[in-house]
């Protein structure tokens, strides 16, 4: 999951090239190219200048349970094949599916379209910079945010330390980097998602998380 919408202002509708690289992973910043399709944004200070947060994603990414994944469920499927998906009782039976809910993870294929948060709004997004070169990055409430060659977000901007990670102030950190919780109750795999209790949201109570989400506030 790459964001949370706690409220939005706009959510346009913007033409798109869906077969086009790289992936635009949802949350990530993006722009118009010179077509006007969206693209990710490349953190520049001349136009096309950052849109907004990209509400889907676009993703060369497949299932693991399609014969055309290109994986080992290339043949038909048999009980001794890995990977496909198991059904039926003691796992009699497996098969083939395809996840039609997103084209395989290309949530733009199918309309040629992709949503935009743009005009204002709050969001938690994993999209954000950790490091400008060999230093570690960090999120202060109230930092302002801007937006960097890869299209995520980051705390610095042309000048700073490395000045290919630069381009337009975009969005306000309000809280820094933390879990966020899934609402699925237990104890996760690694040290960070133990039985976290988010206090610090209105959800509350003990769960494993969604993983390193910031919090800001949008302002294109």
């Amino acid at each position: 999951m790459a964001l949370i919408e706690v409220f939005h202002v706009v959510a346009s509708q913007f033409e798109i090239d869906a077969n086009a690289t790289p992936d635009i992973p949802q949350g990530s910043i993006v722009s118009f190219d010179a077509n006007c399709l969206i693209e990710l944004c490349d953190g520049t200070n001349a136009p096309p200048l950052p849109l907004g947060i990209a509400g889907d994603s676009r993703s060369a990414g497949v299932t693991s349970y399609t014969p055309e994944s290109g994986s080992a469920l290339s043949a038909n499927p048999t009980q001794t094949m890995t990977g496909s998906l198991v059904i039926g009782a003691w796992g009699a039976q497996q098969r083939y599916t395809q996840n039609r809910v997103a084209d395989q993870y290309n949530e733009v294929l199918a309309s040629g379209k992709m949503t935009v948060y743009h005009s204002g709004g709050e969001f938690w997004t994993s999209e954000y910079e950790t490091l400008d070169g060999s230093t570690v990055l960090t999120y202060t409430c109230g930092d302002p945010l801007y937006c960097s060659a890869n299209g995520q977000f980051t705390t610095q901007h042309a000048g700073a330390q490395n000045d290919s990670l630069s381009g337009d102030l975009v969005a306000v950190c309000l809280r820094e980097p933390m879990q966020y919780p899934s609402g699925v109750p237990g104890v996760g795999e690694d040290g960070d998602q133990n039985a976290t209790a988010f206090t610090h949201l209105p959800e509350g109570g003990n769960s494993m998380g969604w993983g390193e989400m910031l919090h800001i506030k949008l302002l294109v």
